[in-house]
């Protein structure tokens, strides 16, 4: 989502940053100045461009991990190639609410006319709302969709976010919701850990405080979400991974729990 996030680690350590100086700059969420270049074999599902490589990304210079058209990175891709093979958001009548909005997805969905469609974000200048996920401005099942992708980790109480997602999602309802995830082990929680450089050591990254483990579907069935494991190695064949530039990721397709079945998108 945020194209120049690597580029601010070195600002970070030295002039101690919070979470909040990082993500209220604006140019965090351009779109990348780079060249595509020549044709090749790589291709961007979301926005169409073709190149033989692909732009480093992430703190740790991921190769050919960015779209240089869009901005797009793999978790991005999956999630964009799930919404259009396994559901019907793009063509259906539906309220979305989108966390922390990715600039390239905002761009596909706001200008649908099949959807009303709101951001919220609790730092970004462009969100239609500014507000904290763990005390949503929002009246109960006020959405039919929630979108949520790599959010949940940069929260200390994920908990009440998840349960406030689960608030304004209607019964029947649909959240696609993408976070860190390891299926082998347990959660490793960090919500106690206030420094930065510390997450950065345990997570991965200064803002996140943890990396969900196999518990965490468990965590989303106790909010009154029923959700489904999706795999990219399973939604993807190898071949497409690599065209697509996608890497192992997983994806959490929950529905909102309601008596008498649930409504389909």
């Amino acid at each position: 989502m945020l194209h120049d996030l690597g580029r601010v680690v070195g600002a970070i350590a030295r002039d101690r940053l919070d979470e909040a100086a990082v993500y209220r700059r604006e140019r965090l969420y351009a779109r990348p100045r780079a060249p595509a270049g020549p044709p090749g074999v790589l291709e961007c599902p979301i926005c169409g461009i073709r190149a033989r490589r692909f732009l480093r990304f992430g703190l740790e210079g991921r190769r050919n991990a960015m779209c240089p058209g869009c901005g797009s990175v793999e978790r991005h891709r999956f999630l964009w190639l799930y919404l259009t093979a396994r559901t019907n958001l793009l063509a259906g009548r539906h309220r979305v609410l989108h966390a922390a909005p990715e600039p390239w997805l905002e761009a596909r969905l706001r200008g649908l006319p099949n959807l009303r469609y709101r951001s919220v974000d609790r730092f970004s200048p462009f969100a239609d709302i500014q507000a904290d996920l763990t005390a949503l401005p929002f009246a109960d099942a006020a959405f039919d969709v929630v979108i949520a992708n790599h959010v949940l980790e940069h929260i200390p109480d994920d908990g009440a976010a998840i349960a406030e997602l689960a608030r304004v999602l209607r019964p029947g309802g649909r959240a696609i919701l993408m976070v860190p995830f390891d299926p082998k082990g347990p959660t490793q929680e960090g919500a106690d850990i206030a420094d930065p450089a510390e997450r950065m050591r345990r997570f991965g990254h200064p803002y996140h405080y943890r990396i969900n483990g196999r518990d965490f579907p468990g965590r989303l069935e106790a909010a009154g979400l029923a959700p489904m494991v999706v795999d990219s190695r399973v939604l993807l064949r190898p071949h497409l991974r690599r065209r697509f530039r996608v890497n192992r990721n997983h994806l959490f397709d929950c529905r909102r729990r309601r008596s008498g079945g649930l409504n389909s998108i």
